[in-house]
């Protein structure tokens, strides 16, 4: 048998439609995670966590600011930037491995006898540093 059961806690907040309420919805379902999200109790729009639109109320307001925030423009820079992060970080490893085949074609096996100590000490060490900052000792 399936039950379904819906808390509410107050966020603290007021809507910015209709300036009711808006409360913590907490919705529990046997079998399934919890979904949380917050609604305002007079209008009925929904938020989910982070601040998305999940439902629009049916107050004029509501569908007024539903509007103005589709007219907003999509691009965020912080995008930008996690692309950037995100191709700096690939391509230190495309250098680190176009490197390496280089010095194995140049260098032949012999690079290895020499390289081989170093990437293990620079694990260890990186591993270390690690460690250290998830037991806050640095």
């Amino acid at each position: 048998m399936i039950e379904t059961k819906t808390t509410w806690k107050d966020s603290g907040f007021d809507c910015d439609h209709c300036g009711g309420e808006i409360f913590q919805r907490t919705d529990h379902e046997t079998g399934r995670p919890d979904r949380v999200c917050f609604q305002c109790r007079a209008c009925g729009c929904q938020w989910s966590l982070d601040g998305e639109i999940l439902r629009v109320g049916d107050g004029a307001y509501c569908k007024a600011a539903a509007r103005e925030r589709v007219d907003e423009p999509a691009f965020d820079v912080g995008d930008l930037t996690d692309w950037a992060n995100k191709l700096s970080k690939n391509l230190w490893i495309l250098l680190a491995i176009i490197a390496g085949v280089i010095l194995l074609r140049f260098g032949g096996a012999i690079v290895l006898r020499y390289l081989l100590p170093v990437i293990l000490i620079g694990g260890a060490a990186y591993l270390l540093l690690r460690y250290g900052r998830s037991q806050s000792w640095w």
